[in-house]
């Protein structure tokens, strides 16, 4: 794990949770920079997972190795999943999937902070 980079998803991804929830109280649905700013929290998501692999693959282990990996796989897989849900729901309820999908990869990347150090 990068601590920088992890601290980078957690900032970004607790941006596009507030940003969501704005324009799900305003009754609106998700635009287009909340989208470009999920692709750019999945890309930096993606980068952590593969410098975490690697690491695991060269010896280093997280404290639960198991949870780690649930954990992992878990924030590989939710915003996408959520964008697509709150894509297909193109109400005020879009926003609010993808604010908490935001709130959610947040609280992930901090707990695989803590499970590996």
């Amino acid at each position: 794990m990068t601590p920088a980079l992890a601290t980078g998803i957690l900032v970004g991804s607790l941006v596009l949770a507030v940003w969501a929830l704005t324009a799900a109280l305003r009754e609106r649905w998700i635009n287009r920079g909340q989208l470009a700013l999920a692709a750019v929290i999945e890309v930096a998501i993606l980068v952590q997972a593969v410098i975490a692999a690697s690491r695991m693959i060269g010896g280093e282990r997280a404290v639960e190795q198991a949870t780690f990996i649930g954990y992992l796989l878990t924030v590989v897989l939710l915003l996408p999943a959520a964008t697509v849900l709150a894509y297909m729901e193109q109400t005020r309820w879009g926003a609010v999937i993808m604010s908490v999908a935001g709130a959610v990869v947040a609280v992930l990347m901090l707990r695989l902070q803590q499970v590996w150090g």
